[in-house]
């Protein structure tokens, strides 16, 4: 339940280099203009401590943004760069952070209502001290702000709540497969079977790796065992399997899972980047400083994957064999249900449907879909209403 902090997780910090500041921002135009992220990035690093005015500073920090292939990584260091120190933006940011640390200290002892009306404060606050709107420079911290808003008000077992707060993360935010996932069981929570399984859609979108997290097909097993949709269920099997086989022969890789979430997805784009790079460009960074980052980024992604490979083996494993129990015809396995909300409902709130079998590909569609496929169960299947009451 703590904030997620932005880290530098690769970006190793050197003394400056040896342009001025005017320099520095012209040099990482023209690499931006040659979509050189790789130069951008090893420039960024070099010049952490390095002296600049604040709008300098902010003219490199809306490239950036601008090239996510760089890493978001290399946003979250350059927000900790030299040039912010003892100005109001640093005073600003400080003050955020102090509502930030108050609400994950109430989050670790548990005190999740009060830490919520923290996390809500820090939000409130940024949008009061910039009349109301969230300038970009801040969108990144707001974004991570309502996450751990959704994430409280969960704790919490305010289900439909916290499914409408992840529901304003827009999928620009880095961790937006996991902010679906967590929807994803908020909705199972608050009985919103429909809006589960659309946001389990979402996670498989084509901008994503196809495999899912092993709580997600756990759930959608749970469901359509519910809905009596066998072929369905078979279907979600077969993927289980198939995530199985290429996880142990290798098909699954550290570039694969890096394509878990946009975080990660931004280093994995830029290990397999390749550019033509022009004499200027070489001149702003020689070829062995590119290979060596590449490199870092590589065996720095690798490390994670191969410490969390084995738990994702064992995750799934569980989740097979809970999906074996789920073909049995033992009725009192899981009861079914008869329905899912109509259309027509889904419709009037405002939700884009999404047949069965379907998948969105653009990343600005992401977390928009509700699934409609209707129950498969027969009337003899169904439970026994309870018997009625008379007033003697």
């Amino acid at each position: 339940m703590t904030l997620l902090k932005y880290v530098i997780i690769l970006l190793v910090l050197s003394i400056a280099g040896h342009v001025n500041a005017q320099s520095l921002l012209k040099n990482i135009e023209l690499l931006e203009k040659n979509s050189d992220d790789v130069a951008i990035r090893i420039l960024i690093r070099k010049n952490f401590k390095k002296k600049l005015t604040v709008k300098e500073w902010f003219e490199i920090r809306k490239i950036l943004v601008r090239r996510p292939k760089v890493g978001f990584d290399a946003i979250a260091a350059w927000d900790r760069q030299l040039s912010l120190k003892a100005t109001v933006l640093e005073k600003e940011s400080d003050t955020v952070f102090r509502f930030l640390e108050k609400a994950d200290e109430m989050a670790l002892n548990k005190d999740f209502e009060k830490s919520f009306e923290m996390y809500q404060r820090a939000a409130k606050y940024l949008r009061t001290s910039n009349k109301g709107r969230i300038p970009k420079g801040n969108q990144q911290i707001y974004l991570n702000i309502l996450h751990q808003m959704a994430r409280t008000l969960y704790a919490q077992k305010r289900f439909r709540e916290s499914m409408d707060v992840y529901t304003w993360i827009p999928p620009v935010y880095p961790q937006i497969r996991q902010v679906l996932f967590e929807k994803m069981w908020a909705a199972f929570r608050a009985g919103k079977y429909d809006m589960a399984l659309g946001a389990i859609a979402s996670q498989q979108s084509g901008f994503f790796s196809e495999f899912l997290h092993p709580e997600s097909y756990l759930l959608k097993i749970y469901i359509f065992k519910r809905l009596c949709r066998k072929k369905d269920l078979a279907f979600t099997i077969e993927a289980i399997k198939q995530y199985l086989a290429s996880l142990k022969n290798g098909k699954f890789n550290y570039l694969e899972w890096a394509k878990s979430d946009l975080y990660y997805m931004s280093l994995a784009q830029l290990v397999e980047s390749s550019n033509n790079n022009s004499k200027a460009q070489l001149q702003l960074v020689s070829q062995k400083e590119r290979d060596e980052e590449i490199k870092r980024v590589t065996d720095s992604l690798k490390i994670r994957f191969k410490a969390y490979r084995p738990t994702l083996q064992a995750q799934l494993e569980r989740v097979y064999g809970y999906a074996s129990l789920a073909l049995s015809n033992d009725q009192e396995f899981l009861k079914p249900l008869s329905d899912l909300p109509e259309a027509k409902i889904l419709e009037k709130k405002g939700f884009e449907l999404w047949p069965a079998g379907d998948a969105e590909e653009w990343l600005d569609e992401i977390g928009s879909h509700v699934y409609i496929g209707s129950s498969q169960c027969k009337t003899e299947n169904m439970p026994a209403p309870p018997p009625e009451t008379t007033n003697q």
